[in-house]
């Protein structure tokens, strides 16, 4: 076991013995050992949680894979389905004591479970000739290796925005080893840079703050065999041709993964932040908005906004003039202008939210303090202060309550709360009545959720892109989450993850061994982003599949020089 294990071995038993049992006492509700499958219809179950899940009772989980796959998945259980991811983020966001933060907060993140990823790559190429100057992984800001491949369904990755960090934050002594220059900037644009990820934090490469977290059994599994390693990873790979390889130590039973997006909010001037809104059913799938870059930047899709106020509100219905994007370019390089909004203003106690005082007390590194500066220079024009908060706007949530996993993601709405009648309603519907706790933030959310089950023609979210050869998965992305990061609105959780696989596909800085993993896969048949398919043959020779786990395929990388095997 090298030392880096070793020691996160220790503090991985800390951490668990630390926020096990520590959530504040519920308010309400049945007994934490009351049996799954009795609960009243709307109510969220207690089966028994495991000691090492880091997740508090009386919410949902565990649930049995028969109930999951068997009964929900097959059996038109969606009302469940949906019923079970709220209560799975209600419970994530319960308060653990003692730092007064959300339970997923007290996880480890990718920074912890993929310390290599910035060390150089081992330069050999598939034949074990020396490849000059070779580089560091870089971060994942916008799906950079894993959609390069076109195929016959056209780039599945529509070219964003770019987003140059402020001169100040580049001026700053203690960001330097933060700092890492955009390549590939169309022709006349002057260098960029982008940042590195800290270790609260992770480096998205745009307004969002992103986090990235494993509890307990997921991220043993990383550290202890090796995920984070990619000459681990090598010796596992197939023959070229061959069909792919499974992971020898897929993920267990008991992995939860979340990747989190927070929103900067000013408090103090200016006193009110802006957070664009996107409305489903105005962009469905061959609208205006899809198969071109659709993210929140684009005020033609994100028709309307919200004025964020980290103060009380004190009159209903009131709105306000807000404006946010500053010192962005367009994908060709030039300068984008502000989007301007007449906005309704809305209290930050209407979202998951973090402090200042709450944010310090996570013991921030520089680079998490450059991208939270990065962050709020973009959104309203200078460095994030205190008195200035995170709001949660959009959260990936899955779980290994199944052989394979559940997928469900949630993220703000300002319709969500009221529910109102029409199709938008579908996703802030079927709930749980109330949560033990007594909490009503999670009501303010958006929802979709997708667990293997094909969706039918007829049904609100079916489409079948042209050259459609079988069954789809329903169209199902977080706004927030997949259009920011250049997918196409027809896209499905499922249908990415299941294609998580190594090597990954950046052969310009990493050696590929003659094969690369993709979105979208240049070879056929490659299924696109909507159809069922399986791994067993065809674009995946070669490869080897990572148990939906793209951070695998984004992050591991080579061990210190002193750690390198022999070759």
């Amino acid at each position: 076991m090298s030392p880096f294990v070793r020691g996160f071995a220790t503090t991985a038993m800390l951490v668990t013995i630390f926020a096990c049992g520590m959530w504040r006492h519920p308010v309400s509700g049945p007994p934490a050992t009351e049996s799954a499958g009795v609960e009243a219809a709307g109510s969220c179950g207690s089966p028994v949680v495991p000691p090492d899940a880091q997740f508090p009772p009386g919410f949902d989980y565990p649930q049995t894979s028969t109930a999951v796959h068997a009964q929900w998945s097959t059996n038109g259980g969606g009302h469940r389905a949906r019923l079970h991811a709220y209560c799975l983020f209600a419970g994530l966001n319960v308060t653990a004591l003692p730092l007064n933060i959300p339970t997923w907060r007290t996880w480890k993140t990718s920074s912890q479970a993929f310390a290599t990823q910035y060390n150089p790559w081992i330069p050999s190429d598939k034949d074990g000739a020396p490849i000059p100057g070779a580089q560091a992984s870089q971060p994942m800001t916008i799906n950079e290796s894993r959609s390069r491949a076109s195929g016959r369904f056209g780039d599945i990755r529509n070219k964003g925005p770019i987003y140059g960090v402020n001169d100040r934050i580049l001026s700053k002594p203690e960001y330097q080893d933060c700092i890492v220059p955009i390549p590939d900037l169309p022709s006349g644009t002057p260098p960029l840079f982008k940042l590195k990820d800290g270790q609260v934090f992770q480096s998205n490469g745009d307004i969002m703050i992103a986090t990235v977290s494993y509890n307990t059994p997921a991220l043993t599994n990383i550290l202890t065999n090796t995920l984070y390693r990619a000459d681990m990873l090598d010796k596992q790979l197939p023959a070229a041709e061959a069909p792919p390889n499974t992971l020898r130590t897929p993920m267990p039973a008991g992995s939860i993964v979340l990747k989190a997006m927070f929103w900067p909010v000013a408090g103090g001037s200016p006193s009110l932040t802006a957070l664009p809104i996107w409305d489903w059913d105005r962009n469905r799938p061959g609208s205006a908005s899809d198969n071109q870059y659709a993210g929140y930047e684009m005020q033609e899709f994100w028709k309307r906004a919200v004025a964020i106020s980290s103060a009380p509100v004190e009159r209903k219905n009131s709105t306000a003039a807000v404006a946010f994007l500053f010192g962005v370019r367009d994908k060709e390089g030039k300068p984008l202008p502000k989007n301007l909004y007449a906005a309704p203003i809305v209290g930050l106690d209407r979202f998951y939210s973090l402090s200042s005082a709450k944010i310090k007390s996570l013991s921030l590194s520089n680079c998490d303090r450059a991208i939270l500066d990065a962050s709020a220079y973009w959104l309203y024009n200078r460095e994030f202060r205190d008195g200035d908060s995170l709001a949660l706007i959009a959260m990936h949530i899955m779980t290994k309550e199944q052989p394979s996993w559940t997928f469900q993601s949630a993220w703000w709405h300002p319709d969500a709360q009221s529910c109102p009648k029409g199709n938008n309603n579908r996703f802030c519907r079927w709930g749980p009545d109330s949560v033990r706790t007594g909490d009503v933030t999670w009501k303010n959310y958006m929802m979709v959720t997708t667990y293997g089950a094909n969706q039918q023609q007829g049904q609100t979210n079916y489409s079948a892109p042209l050259n459609t050869t079988g069954p789809v998965w329903p169209v199902i992305y977080n706004p927030y989450i997949e259009l920011a990061a250049t997918h196409p609105i027809t896209t499905n959780c499922m249908n990415c993850h299941a294609r998580a696989a190594w090597p990954p596909d950046d052969p310009d800085h990493k050696p590929d061994r003659g094969r690369a993993s993709a979105y979208l896969q240049t070879d056929s048949p490659h299924p696109n982003p909507l159809e069922t398919f399986t791994t067993s043959t065809g674009p995946f020779k070669g490869l080897l599949m990572l148990d939906n786990m793209w951070a695998v395929s984004d992050r591991a990388g080579y061990p210190v020089p002193e750690e390198q095997p022999a070759h």
